[in-house]
């Protein structure tokens, strides 16, 4: 009997263990009827330079253009999975990177995601990275906002889904199931004043945002999904 109970604890141990670890959708992109991620709790702010910039719901996944390179476009989530760094998380992109152009600052991308942790015992700021993404490359932004880690990677030619691990005070990329990341390195602290108006991403904790946060680039990207866990 002991033995048998023993068994079933250990089974039960393992079933909630897999629960806690479940991702969490934060958008779906191919939801029916297709939503933007405004539509699914997400705060969309941009600027409207002509061309401006245009989210597109479509069978497929949001389509965000950004227009005019002058422009910033974006979506804010403060996520409802706590992205402790201590314990470690997982935050999933699928997406697809149709055009983007940086032609006047190669320290720039058209289209990057954020993510910030959880504040840490005695922090005043959260850690975390920003990720800009070209057609051919895939890099981390200094937190001087400079081009740092760097991987070779084409962004275009199809959809991918792009998981950023974090543990402790580092960050490692994969793409789709591959075992071995193409990007590792260490989490930041940005300090950076945003537009008048605009949320301070780099700032708030337990935050995600993807799009076009500089008027030096531009791009054309399909979200398909977001998770964490």
């Amino acid at each position: 009997m002991k033995v048998f109970l023993s068994i079933v604890t250990a089974s039960l141990a393992l079933m909630l263990s897999a629960a806690a670890a479940r991702a969490v959708v934060l958008y779906d992109g191919l939801s029916n009827p297709s939503q933007t991620p405004a539509q699914q709790k997400w705060l969309y702010q941009a600027t409207a330079i002509a061309t401006a910039p245009v989210a597109t719901a479509t069978s497929s996944g949001t389509v965000l253009d950004t227009g005019n390179s002058s422009n910033y476009a974006g979506y804010f989530n403060g996520t409802p999975v706590i992205l402790d760094r201590t314990t470690g998380y997982t935050v999933s992109f699928k997406l697809r990177v149709s055009s983007e152009s940086h032609s006047t600052n190669n320290n720039r991308a058209g289209f990057s995601v954020i993510v910030m942790s959880k504040l840490g015992a005695g922090e005043t700021q959260p850690y975390g990275l920003e990720l800009g993404f070209w057609l051919n490359n895939i890099w981390a932004q200094s937190a001087t906002f400079t081009k740092m880690e760097t991987a070779t990677y084409n962004t275009q030619s199809l959809a991918h889904t792009y998981h950023l691990k974090v543990s402790g005070n580092q960050y490692q990329l994969f793409v789709d199931n591959a075992t071995a990341p193409i990007l590792t390195g260490p989490l930041r602290q940005y300090s950076y004043t945003p537009p008048a108006g605009y949320p301070n991403p780099y700032k708030t904790p337990n935050l995600i945002f993807w799009g076009d946060n500089t008027t030096s680039a531009g791009a054309k990207v399909t979200l398909i999904r977001v998770e964490a866990n």
